[in-house]
C-alpha cells in the first residue's frame, strides 16, 4: 500500500505560539513535527509532506535558530523598523504564505502555526486559491471557535502542547502502523453546531444573519467560497444540488445577491474583473 502524503507548507509564528505553549516549544521540534506530519489534528489522520517550513520571530529569538534550521526550518527574524523591541512577522508571514501558495506544484494545504485572527483574511485568499488551510487555536478563548468557522482544520493548544511528547509510529514495509502510546487529539474542526430548527425564520433571513456575522468576523476581507459553504452547511434544507439549489436562488451567484438585498446594511456583493462575486462586509457609515 502506497503511503499519499498531502503536499502540505507550514508557516509558524513563533511569538505567538511560544506565549500560548511555552519553552519546550523549541526543545521538542521532532516531535511535535512527527504529530503534523502525521496528521495528528486532522480526524482522517492524512499524513502530510512539508514542502516547506518555515519560522518567524522577534530578533530576540534568534537563539533558537539552530534547533529549527537543524530541523529543516528556514527562519526568519523579523524586526519592526519604528519599535526595537516589536516583531513585524505577520506582515513577513502574510507575504511568504501567499509566495508560498504560487511557489510549489502540487501544494494542498498551508499549515498557518498561529491563533493571532488577523489572519482571517489571508485564511480565505488562501482558500480562493483551492488550498486547505490550517490555523491554531487556543481553548480558553475565543481564537478556537473563531477558527473553527474560517479555517479547514485547527490545531487546538492543548493537542500541539500534548503533541511535545509525541512519539512517532514506525510503519512496515507494507504501510502497516505499529501501535503508539494513545495521545490527546484535536477534534475535527469541520464539526458544525446543531442546525436552527426555526421554522418561524425564512431560510434565506438566517443566511443572511449567519453569512453577516462571517464577514464581519473576516475584517471586511471578501469570504471565500468555501467559507460561505461551511457558514451555511448546518443550516437545515442547504444544498448546491438537487430542486432547490442554493435556497432556491439557483447559484452561489444568485444566492449572495439574495442575503445582500436583504441586509443591505452590513452586506455587500464584491465583483471580480473575472465575474466571479463573493460577499463581505458593508461598515457602518
Amino acid at each position: 500500500m502506497f503511503d499519499v502524503r498531502k503536499k502540505s507548507a507550514l508557516l509558524i509564528d513563533f511569538d505567538n505560539v511560544i506565549g500560548m505553549t511555552g519553552g519546550d516549544l523549541a526543545s521538542t521540534i521532532d516531535n511535535w513535527l512527527a504529530w503534523l506530519e502525521a496528521g495528528g489534528f486532522d480526524a482522517k489522520r492524512k499524513r502530510r509532506t512539508f514542502l516547506s517550513k518555515r519560522v518567524y520571530w522577534n530578533g530576540m529569538n534568534e537563539r533558537y535558530r539552530p534547533a529549527f534550521e537543524a530541523a529543516g526550518f528556514e527562519a526568519f527574524a523579523c524586526r519592526a523598523i519604528a519599535r526595537e523591541k516589536k516583531s513585524s512577522a505577520d506582515i513577513v508571514m502574510t507575504l511568504d504564505a501567499m509566495e508560498v501558495a504560487n511557489e510549489f506544484r502540487g501544494l494542498k494545504e498551508i499549515i498557518l502555526l498561529t491563533s493571532d485572527t488577523d489572519f482571517v483574511p489571508v485564511v480565505n485568499r488562501l482558500q480562493d486559491r483551492k488550498l486547505d488551510v490550517v490555523a491554531m487555536g487556543n481553548e480558553e478563548n475565543t481564537t478556537a471557535a473563531v477558527y473553527r468557522d474560517y479555517a479547514d482544520y485547527v490545531v487546538l493548544r492543548r493537542d500541539l502542547v500534548a503533541a511535545f511528547g509525541y512519539i512517532p509510529t514506525r510503519r512496515s514495509l507494507f504501510g502497516r502502523a505499529t501501535p503508539a502510546p494513545a495521545r490527546p487529539v484535536a477534534s475535527s474542526p469541520s464539526s458544525q453546531p446543531a442546525p436552527i430548527a426555526s421554522k418561524a425564520r425564512d431560510k434565506l433571513d438566517e443566511a443572511a444573519e449567519r453569512l453577516a456575522q462571517a464577514a464581519k468576523g473576516a475584517l471586511g476581507a471578501p469570504l471565500s467560497r468555501q467559507s460561505v459553504y461551511r457558514v451555511l452547511q448546518s443550516l437545515h434544507g442547504f444544498s448546491t444540488t438537487g430542486r432547490e439549489p442554493w435556497f432556491g436562488c439557483s447559484s452561489y451567484k444568485g444566492l449572495l445577491r439574495a442575503v445582500a438585498a436583504r441586509r443591505r446594511h452590513d452586506l455587500r456583493v464584491h465583483t471580480y474583473r473575472n465575474g466571479g462575486v463573493a460577499i463581505a462586509y458593508r461598515a457602518p457609515d
